[in-house]
């Protein structure tokens, strides 16, 4: 397939994209509301309780999407299918003008990668991210932030809560990672800044703010929109903001989700593709 040279650069912008994407967890965007003082510290965890109860809590999660990457002045449509097996598995499959582009799975412990348009494949444990990008990556985050949920197994206990007519708002400067979930000394040190905003309705998450003290200047802002009822309320449209370096935003449209139906994560690396680091 022949693709102009503008085009094969902003695909290889948008690959560069998504490993930042599962790499980066950390944040920004303020939403614009008019804030009340703060409510009775008494109300903080009932609050919080109501929000993970409403959580999207699946097995198995499967879907389509559309989507957009921006990246300074630079943008780039794209579409794909995504295919979750909680706690275990993100496979997707990111395609371009009718075009499979690439191929990637990420799990606990690493990340695979197929450039369709190079004809080369990266394999990776998630250290080797941390290094190259100057991130963390944590799993855990990237399948909460997907659903619009709450990141999980840090602390609860250091948010306080304020609200307004239709939204509640919790902040928290020092949220730490609870200690039996810690595996190594990056866990330990790693502290978040956090900011939720959460529908009185519904009590799901509308948007979240992240960013770590160690690296102020890189953050991260995820915002949820058009609910669907899929068992569950499952935001159909995400967006991300990254500010760093240079500013990103994806863009995700979901369709044709279906929850908890087993499924398979084909990967097959052709024999004719270059490993790269």
């Amino acid at each position: 397939m022949i693709m102009n040279k503008l085009i094969i650069n902003k695909i290889h912008l948008l690959l560069l994209a998504l490993v930042l994407f599962i790499a980066a967890c950390k944040s920004t965007k303020q939403v614009a509301v008019v804030i009340t003082p703060p409510v009775k510290i008494s109300q903080v965890d009932s609050v919080f309780a109501l929000m993970k109860n409403a959580e999207y809590k699946y097995e198995w999660l499967t879907g389509k999407f559309s989507g957009i990457y921006k990246v300074d002045e630079s943008e780039q449509n794209f579409s794909g299918q995504f295919r979750i097996r909680k706690d275990s598995l993100i496979w997707c499959s990111l395609t371009v003008m009718n075009f499979e582009v690439a191929r990637i799975t990420v799990t606990p412990d690493s990340i695979k990668l197929l450039n369709r348009i190079d004809k080369t494949y990266f394999v990776s444990n998630v250290g080797f991210i941390n290094d190259k990008l100057n991130t963390d990556v944590d799993f855990d985050m990237l399948q909460a932030l997907l659903v619009g949920n709450d990141i999980p197994y840090y602390e609860t206990d250091k948010f306080d809560l304020q609200s307004n007519n239709t939204e509640y708002v919790l902040n928290t400067v020092g949220r730490r990672k609870l200690k039996k979930y810690i595996k190594n000394d990056e866990d330990l040190t790693k502290v978040l800044i956090q900011r939720i905003v959460t529908d009185k309705v519904n009590n799901r998450i509308l948007s979240q703010n992240l960013k770590q003290p160690k690296n102020l200047n890189k953050k991260m802002t995820a915002t949820y929109s058009d609910f669907q009822d899929v068992s569950g309320l499952m935001p159909a449209s995400v967006e991300f903001e990254f500010v760093g370096v240079k500013n990103i935003k994806l863009t995700f449209k979901f369709t044709k989700i279906i929850k908890d139906k087993p499924t398979v994560f084909p990967f097959t690396v052709p024999a004719k593709y270059t490993k790269t680091n």
